[in-house]
């Protein structure tokens, strides 16, 4: 089980949890969440999702990433008002709480 603020990802039954929401996940967006999780403020480039979720060493289309992470963004933060998942721009994406975000790109 991986922990990270309100949010539970439980690796067995590949469930994820969000305060006390259930979150349905595709099997890509699971994934793309357990990268993240796993370096939980840390920014995670595109490159390394590409390779850790795709399995892909090759150039993933950039499109593929963005949507996915689009669509994990509205199930994960949407209907909650501390938002977790950020973006920085030109690098890659960060699994963070908002207060800490700044400090990361400044």
């Amino acid at each position: 089980m991986l922990l990270f603020a309100d949010l539970s990802l439980d690796q067995t039954n590949r469930g994820c949890v969000r305060g006390r929401t259930g979150l349905n996940l595709t099997s890509k967006e699971f994934d793309l969440l357990l990268t993240l999780l796993r370096r939980q403020g840390q920014i995670v480039s595109r490159a390394t999702l590409a390779e850790e979720v795709w399995g892909s060493k090759s150039k993933v289309d950039a499109n593929l990433i963005q949507v996915t992470v689009q669509r994990l963004r509205s199930k994960l933060d949407g209907p909650f008002a501390a938002k977790l998942l950020h973006t920085v721009y030109g690098v890659g994406y960060v699994l963070e709480d908002a207060a800490r975000v700044s400090k990361l790109v400044s």
